[in-house]
């Protein structure tokens, strides 16, 4: 009766840090998920951040072969139409990306100044304040691209090592108790042994 007794506790005690074991796997597998969806923040970073800042670098390069264009006297017009189209392009590229509402404001003057300066040269007129001010604009665009770039990634980076050290944690906590149950039961079934041995001597 007294062994009955004591195996049944046993159970219980080997079922309970079995759930706890399982939990911990269970928060293991989800800690593993987390860094999946922190890999998807960090590639949308890529597409919304340093992309983006490459259209306006280029955007920028047509902007200045405009401006050698126009004084070298030869197909201006036709120049300058295409680089003009090439900008509109990439202009709608930027646009599809996701926005912070500092460089939401900025791209909106930026595009004011864009319609001035295409005017302006246009009429082949002298375009210098114009183009001057939209090529401010775009540097201001790409540091708030590398600011915002740089902050998520930061923050990215910390997630990952948080989750990463949460993995490991419970990987390194269902191993322990999964040695603690080992000994649990090698040293309940020496006690029973000791007893029946006891039990004999008598």
């Amino acid at each position: 009766m007294k062994r009955a007794f004591i195996i049944k506790n046993k159970a219980r005690m080997v079922l309970a840090l079995a759930v706890l074991t399982a939990m911990l796997l269970l928060a293991n597998w989800n800690g593993r998920d987390n860094v999946k969806e922190l890999d998807k923040t960090l590639t949308s970073i890529m597409k919304d951040r340093l992309l983006p800042a490459t259209f306006v670098h280029e955007i920028s390069s047509r902007l200045y072969e405009n401006k050698l264009a126009a004084v070298s006297g030869a197909d201006v017009q036709v120049k300058i139409n295409g680089n003009y189209a090439a900008i509109e392009a990439l202009a709608k590229k930027y646009e599809a990306t996701q926005l912070t509402r500092e460089e939401s404001a900025k791209w909106k003057t930026f595009r004011v100044q864009l319609r001035d300066l295409q005017q302006q040269e246009a009429g082949l007129n002298n375009a210098e304040y114009v183009f001057n001010q939209a090529l401010k604009s775009l540097d201001q665009l790409i540091a708030i691209q590398v600011g915002e770039s740089n902050r998520l990634l930061q923050s990215g980076q910390r997630n990952v090592s948080s989750s990463i050290l949460t993995a490991d944690f419970g990987v390194v906590v269902c191993i322990l108790l999964g040695l603690f149950i080992m000994v649990l039961l090698s040293a309940r079934e020496q006690m029973i042994l000791r007893q029946d041995e006891r039990h004999l001597l008598n």
